[in-house]
């Protein structure tokens, strides 16, 4: 014997007791628990087992296109930088924080990480791979191209002591280059300098970078690779940033030089000078007064040679420090 329940609905007579609901109803019922469910803030998917999130793409601009051989260019990244590792033909990026260029009136610019890169004057016009990678986002390759650019020609006449060398100034210079080649390799991991660079001097450039040269009637296969300021003899010059003086020496060929350290591969160098007023080591401000100006060395006359390697890049230095600006 059934009992009922008081609380029972009464059913219409002819309600379908055993029939099984419609397929439509069914969807909508389904439909409706799986919206609630992934609507919910509270609940999400679980992630399988060894499953991660997809790794950010970074964000990037490189400037300028094209690059001409000789000089620099940069890396801006949307984001990180402090971990990233950049490469381009075969040298290292390092990243640094750097203001953002923003004119608005009454807007504070932000900040982005900055990569220099530079093309030497020797290397060929073509496209060039430029690489970056960051922790936890996806490397990402980009095509820079150089292209061709002419620097002209000088002639000199030199002293043929100077250019056809005796044994014991072969070995001089052969001495002096392992010191110069250390210099060049030096790479401290921090950006000691700020702002726009300074002229190291005031006046003309005589002979600009990228020439080739021919000594004495024979042409010299390696391109002149620093900027000549036509100064005369005893003129102050400056420490165009921040940096380190790494070598100082009186060379055979480049005279009394000085190569100064600013950080992340970026060197400058300053030759054929009259005195030198700093010694290794020491740190110098931008603006501080590092030597005086001469013609020791292997020259025609009074003059500076102002010179610039990034990453072993020799780059022109009147372009870079206009380059500067940016950063």
């Amino acid at each position: 014997m059934l009992l009922k329940s008081s609380n029972s609905l009464s059913r219409p007579k002819n309600y379908p007791t055993n029939k099984a609901p419609s397929s439509k109803s069914l969807k909508f019922w389904l439909s409706l628990i799986l919206a609630l469910f992934f609507a919910s803030p509270l609940i999400s998917p679980p992630l399988s087992f060894g499953q991660t999130s997809a790794p950010k793409t970074i964000g990037l601009k490189v400037l300028p296109q094209p690059l001409d051989r000789g000089t620099a260019g940069w890396v801006e990244l949307e984001e990180g930088g402090v971990d990233c590792q950049g490469r381009f033909d075969q040298r290292p990026i390092f990243f640094f924080l750097a203001p953002k260029i923003d004119k608005t009136p009454g807007r504070t610019p932000g900040s982005r990480w900055v990569g220099l890169f530079g093309a030497d004057i020797m290397l060929k016009p073509g496209q060039y791979p430029l690489t970056v990678s960051c922790p936890g986002q996806e490397g990402l390759k980009f095509s820079v191209v150089v292209r061709e650019k002419t620097y002209g020609l000088r002639n000199i006449k030199v002293p043929h002591g100077q250019v056809d060398l005796s044994p014991e100034n072969l070995e001089r210079a052969a001495r002096e280059k392992k010191l110069v080649d250390k210099a060049l390799a030096t790479t401290s991991p921090d950006k000691l300098w700020r702002g726009a660079f300074l002229e190291p001097v005031k006046g003309q450039v005589n002979s600009s970078f990228g020439r080739q040269t021919k000594i004495n009637g024979v042409l010299n296969p390696r391109p002149h690779a620093g900027a000549d300021y036509l100064v005369k003899t005893g003129t102050p010059v400056k420490a165009p940033a921040r940096g380190q003086v790494i070598l100082t020496g009186d060379h055979f060929f480049s005279g009394q030089a000085i190569y100064v350290d600013h950080g992340q591969g970026l060197l400058s160098m300053y030759f054929h000078l009259s005195e030198i007023m700093v010694s290794d080591g020491q740190m110098v401000e931008k603006g501080d007064i590092i030597a005086k100006s001469g013609q020791s060395g292997r020259v025609t006359g009074a003059h500076l040679h102002y010179g610039v390697y990034l990453n072993g890049a020799r780059i022109d230095p009147i372009p870079f420090r206009k380059m500067t600006n940016q950063f």
